[in-house]
């Protein structure tokens, strides 16, 4: 149980986000509030990129994969590091285009690129995918306090987001990186809590080369491509590539970003293979957070309930910002149901709805790892045709619109029938490339009417 003052210091840090929330929403133009004016540095840009990417989905999930499938989870993160070195280069390609013609969501590439309805169809997975992990890190959020304190789940869940919800009203995109940075002094203070606890425990974590090749051929792939492909396909992180002042910033940015990324991924694996010796038998979900409850003393415990809730709400913040964004910009604006003007106006509106929707389906959904699986399978099927387009520039709009819907089919089908695991991702990305070859084929039948209509559709 946490003690009073732990009480005091969790008060105190949403204190300070909701000021500094307020005060960075004062006297802001759209480009301020959309997107930070185009004008992070360095400092701004790895902190906000850092903690975005240490929410629920790298502390709770990958160290309840460790503490399932021990050593074979590592793959997982292996690809998430191979998917950045990628990023690294695509980003810089993207970081150009971004500039010239004023790009503020991840759709707006497709609408560019490959007209109005394949830039419709990524909106659409995008909001999916952006809400989906808003709804994981309240999960998570909410699991944590519970295990905690007297707090009840349902209280918790609606607390964080009406927290996160005010924050964002008032400051917009300046709000969530300046928070992030904030956050990001939590995350290291994480990572010397979880070094405490290595130093501390009696049973050290053995790390056995051969054990990453226990796990079946299939589930290794299924773990190393959805890692892979999360980089290329994250509308958050296109986001801040967009919001990064110059390729000098960026790439610095990116590369000491992916640095602590790295050994965060390290240390936590070590955490959930100790876990896993010390603790059997316990909910894979909340393996991390019951592993700190026991492992650590009463007062540090406490600490690292704040430090979890920090990172997994600077997650939430990025989820949340990134899908009204896209519901505004994306949707609302291209459709002429809102104007330019009216854009941030709108934008808080969607906030409000898309928090209220939030809330409530975290209030129905508990299970962190399945939500994972889930929601990763729709987000690498999309980094996987963006990395087609980026390899192949000129593949047809046919390919590009029917491995969008293919990978919605090859998600939802499958886990309605099958449920939801790892093997959701081979079906995922086998949709998304039977689509892809069913668009060269329909290219190959009518070339010259899909010219016309590719034309036609970008003027």
């Amino acid at each position: 149980m946490l003690t009073l003052t732990d009480y005091l210091i969790i008060a105190g840090y949403f204190l300070i986000i909701l000021v500094v929330g307020g005060l960075t929403g004062r006297k802001q133009e759209k480009e301020e509030f959309l997107i930070s004016g185009r004008k992070l540095k360095s400092l701004q840009a790895t902190s906000t990129i850092f903690s975005s990417r240490i929410g629920a989905a790298i502390l709770l999930t990958y160290t309840a994969l460790v503490y399932m499938y021990g050593m074979g989870a590592l793959w997982y993160f292996i690809g998430s590091v191979f998917g950045l070195f990628v990023f690294y280069f695509f980003g810089l390609k993207v970081k150009k285009l971004a500039d010239k013609e004023k790009f503020y969501t991840m759709p707006d590439f497709f609408f560019f690129l490959k007209g109005r309805f394949a830039g419709f169809l990524a909106t659409l997975i995008t909001i999916i995918i952006m809400f989906g992990w808003v709804v994981l890190n309240f999960t998570a959020g909410a699991k944590l306090i519970s295990e905690y304190t007297p707090i009840s789940y349902n209280f918790s869940v609606i607390l964080v987001g009406v927290i996160i919800l005010i924050y964002l009203l008032a400051g917009g995109f300046d709000a969530v990186v300046k928070t992030d940075v904030i956050q990001t002094v939590g995350i290291f203070l994480l990572f010397v809590l979880m070094m405490y606890l290595l130093a501390t425990t009696k049973t050290k974590p053995q790390l056995a080369f051969m054990d990453l090749f226990s796990l079946p051929a299939m589930q290794i792939i299924s773990f190393f491509l959805a890692g892979f492909f999360i980089p290329l396909a994250s509308p958050e992180l296109w986001q801040r590539v967009y919001a990064i002042e110059n390729k000098k910033h960026f790439k610095r940015s990116i590369f000491l970003s992916s640095l602590f990324y790295i050994i965060i991924g390290f240390i936590l694996l070590l955490i959930g293979l100790v876990i896993r010796a010390d603790i059997p038998d316990i909910s894979a979900d909340t393996s991390l957070i019951v592993g700190f409850s026991r492992l650590l003393p009463v007062g540090l415990a406490g600490l690292s309930v704040v430090i979890i809730y920090s990172s997994v709400s600077s997650s939430a913040d990025t989820y949340m910002f990134t899908a009204s964004a896209s519901v505004t910009q994306d949707f609302l604006e291209k459709t002429g149901l809102t104007k330019s003007d009216n854009l941030r106006k709108t934008m808080r509106y969607s906030m409000v709805v898309l928090m209220a929707l939030g809330i409530g389906m975290a209030l129905i959904l508990r299970d962190i790892v399945d939500a994972t699986f889930f929601f990763v399978s729709l987000t690498m099927s999309l980094g996987f045709l963006i990395l087609v387009i980026w390899i192949y520039p000129k593949v047809n709009r046919h390919s590009v619109n029917l491995s969008i819907f293919s990978c919605l089919i090859g998600v939802i089908i499958p886990a309605s029938i099958f449920g939801i695991s790892e093997s959701l991702v081979q079906w995922a990305i086998g949709f998304c490339i039977i689509g892809l070859l069913l668009g060269f084929v329909l290219q190959a039948i009518n070339p010259v009417q899909d010219r016309l209509s590719e034309k036609k559709e970008k003027d």
